[in-house]
Formats: C-alpha cells, sequence, structure tokens
C-alpha cells in the first residue's frame, strides 16, 4: 500500500506462496494472473462493504482507496 494524493494505492505483487497456492489449485490450471484477480476482486469487495469508495489504476495492477473528505469536528455531513 502507498499512500497517494487521492487516497491509497494497494498493489499486488506475487510472492513464491502466492504462487504455490495459484498452482496447487486442487488441479485447477489456475495461473497468477487469475489468482491475482481473485483476491483483487475479494479486497475490492470488502472494501466496498466497509463503506470505502475503490477505483482500478489505468493498468489494472492495483486499486485505489479514496480518501474521504474530512469534515469540520462534530459534523456528521447531513
Amino acid at each position: 500500500m502507498t499512500e497517494v494524493s487521492a487516497g491509497a494505492l494497494v498493489s499486488w505483487t506475487a510472492s513464491d506462496g502466492f504462487t504455490a497456492l495459484a498452482r496447487d489449485q486442487a488441479g485447477r490450471a489456475a495461473s497468477n494472473d487469475s489468482m491475482r484477480v481473485v483476491v483483487q476482486t475479494a479486497v475490492v469487495g470488502l472494501l466496498a462493504q466497509l463503506g470505502h469508495t475503490v477505483t482500478d489504476t489505468p493498468d489494472g495492477g492495483g486499486v485505489v482507496v479514496l480518501a474521504e473528505a474530512a469534515l469540520p469536528r462534530g459534523d456528521t455531513g447531513s
């Protein structure tokens, strides 16, 4: 995760464990890319469920969790 002007950039890097998990998927021919998509979809879904606004990066290699606008103390935004 990296802080960017719009919020936080979340990107994925395949590790040895991740590669092994992709390879060992019950006889399925899962590629590292398909596992990345599954993980990214799950993370985006969870963040959205928690009320965060999430957008894809232009290259598709990650997502940006947008920063919420700061409200003055005591202001609920309604």
